[in-house]
């Protein structure tokens, strides 16, 4: 245990590692402080919430639409003229005329504004489900990425899935519930795409560098052949192994308590932790965000907090196994840094009509770089049900074999 604490204060006593690290954290909270012009605006959304149910049902609806109707005819008295919306009104406003209205009066009016673009859009979703055709969606992609033979009854098959779970979702009601306006705030993408990927990234980024160093440091420090006498021998290797873990495991969840806590600070989010991910509000681009299964968001949140986790930690095995290899961890660096971005491509050297194009984007960067998409069949070419969990599975597999054959082999070869 003490061996293994010395190799965790290689990497915790390190000054650019430090550096980074509170640069990444800073940097994490000046995005989140700096978008957060519209947190205000949020809160209505739990207002409505708290006093019309989580549920987008015709009673709340209409209970909705009635006190809206109130409120109008508070404006109408307020400005002495019949609207019958309050854009009506907002867009019959001349620039001359808005100094007539007391900072209180137009705090009541931006109110009234947010609920009727709540209300219009609860009420528009029936028709905006209706419309559409997953399977023509999925014959769309086909032609959208120039797909042919396997690839396209593939593709097809898994949207012909989607489309059986698209109908279960409607039919249990699951799109109607409340969540931010999608398509205004985007709080989906900001969350889990902006926010998340500046964590990943941060993180890879710190992972890699302190596995390198733990792992190359007599290397590097010209000690080995004395480190490596020693009775603890060529075991020092494991655990050198722990503490890469340990050590990415305390950047990983520090990281993620900065960033997240600072985020649920600034955006309230307490009354739409059990909204359905797949909630109709949450509907950002040409296609709503649907879910294999009925996540809520709280455990959509929690699911993929443990996807990039696990992810995180294969990559300091992968490190592990360069880093023994290599012995240097510069060169380490670079080369994970090229995995990486092949990894990612891969599947664009492909051709478009062999399921190979399918079966080479189940990587970890990919996985990493689509994670907002996670547990998604509203992901593209890799909206399928068993993703994420072959995923994982196929590269810790990887992981282990290429560690211990790494290990192995640094057992048996000379060591100059």
């Amino acid at each position: 245990m003490l061996i293994i604490l010395n190799e965790c204060k290689k990497a915790l006593t390190s000054p650019i590692l430090i550096g980074l690290f509170i640069v990444f954290s800073a940097f994490n909270v000046f995005v989140i402080i700096s978008s957060s012009d519209h947190k205000e605006e949020l809160k209505m959304l739990n207002e409505i919430i708290d006093q019309y149910g989580r549920d987008i049902t015709d009673n709340s609806l209409n209970r909705f639409e009635s006190d809206i109707q109130i409120d109008l005819a508070k404006l109408n008295r307020m400005t002495a003229s019949e609207f019958t919306s309050v854009y009506d009104f907002l867009d019959g406003l001349r620039f001359e005329d808005q100094e007539k209205y007391s900072d209180e009066q137009w705090l009541f009016i931006h109110r009234l504004q947010l609920k009727e673009m709540y209300l219009n859009m609860a009420k528009s979703i029936d028709e905006s489900y209706e419309a559409m055709d997953i399977k023509k969606m999925g014959e769309a992609e086909i032609e959208k990425y120039l797909l042919s033979g396997n690839a396209a009854e593939t593709l097809l098959h898994e949207y012909e899935k989607l489309s059986e779970r698209f109908e279960e979702m409607v039919n249990n009601g699951e799109h109607k519930e409340w969540f931010f306006a999608g398509k205004a705030y985007f709080m989906h993408s900001f969350l889990f795409k902006t926010v998340f990927l500046h964590i990943i990234i941060e993180s890879l980024l710190l992972i890699v560098l302190t596995t390198s160093l733990i792992t190359t440091y007599e290397f590097e420090s010209k000690t080995h052949l004395v480190a490596y006498s020693t009775k603890r021998g060529r075991k020092l290797m494991k655990d050198k192994l722990f503490a890469s873990l340990a050590i990415a495991t305390t950047i990983i969840v520090f990281l993620f308590a900065i960033t997240l806590g600072t985020f649920f600070s600034v955006f309230d989010y307490s009354h739409v932790w059990k909204t359905s991910i797949s909630s109709a509000f949450n509907w950002e681009y040409n296609f709503p965000y649907v879910a294999w299964w009925d996540l809520s968001v709280g455990t959509f949140l929690i699911g993929v907090i443990a996807l990039v986790f696990i992810v995180l930690l294969l990559f300091v095995g992968l490190t592990f196994a360069i880093s023994i290899a290599v012995k240097n961890s510069y060169i380490s660096f670079f080369l994970i840094a090229a995995v990486f971005v092949l990894l990612w491509l891969l599947p664009s050297f492909m051709p478009t009509s062999s399921t190979l194009l399918f079966v080479f984007a189940y990587t970890l960067p990919t996985l990493l770089l689509a994670i907002r998409y996670s547990f998604m069949g509203s992901s593209g070419l890799i909206l399928f049900e068993n993703f994420e969990w072959m995923t994982m599975s196929c590269w810790t597999i990887i992981t282990i074999v290429v560690g211990f054959m790494s290990y192995k082999r640094f057992l048996k070869i000379d060591i100059h």
